[in-house]
């Protein structure tokens, strides 16, 4: 998992803080992270290069959905990032991994290592 490029949605600004820290710590690349859906959207289109995006299905009363679109489009994995669970997730995203709030480095590491495995 070493340099793999993460992109990071979460609108609460501590747990945003957390988990790059959380990210950091793995030993990953944070290539970019965003506390709003127009500000995600903006950071996806400029051309970044992502391999997995961590993204809170609710931003500020949004939907997540239109930035999890974009990175799909651009061939990045998706790791939902939710209190709500897969209660929360759109139909169109169901084979998509979620992990449940709260977590911590082992069940994020243990998420992302079965994100990648299902990817190849």
């Amino acid at each position: 998992m070493k340099g793999l490029r993460v992109f990071i949605v979460e609108d609460e600004a501590i747990l945003l803080c957390d988990l790059e820290d959380m990210v950091t710590h793995i030993g990953l690349e944070i290539v970019g992270s965003a506390t709003s859906l127009d500000q995600a959207i903006k950071l996806v289109s400029s051309g970044l290069e992502i391999d997995v995006a961590l993204l809170d299905m609710n931003l500020n009363g949004e939907s997540s959905d239109p930035v999890a679109d974009l990175l799909l489009e651009k061939g990045a994995g998706l790791l939902f990032v939710s209190g709500y669970g897969r209660h929360g997730l759109s139909d169109r995203f169901s084979d998509c991994h979620v992990l449940q709030k709260p977590y911590d480095e082992t069940k994020l590491s243990n998420a992302l290592q079965r994100l990648l495995a299902s990817q190849t």
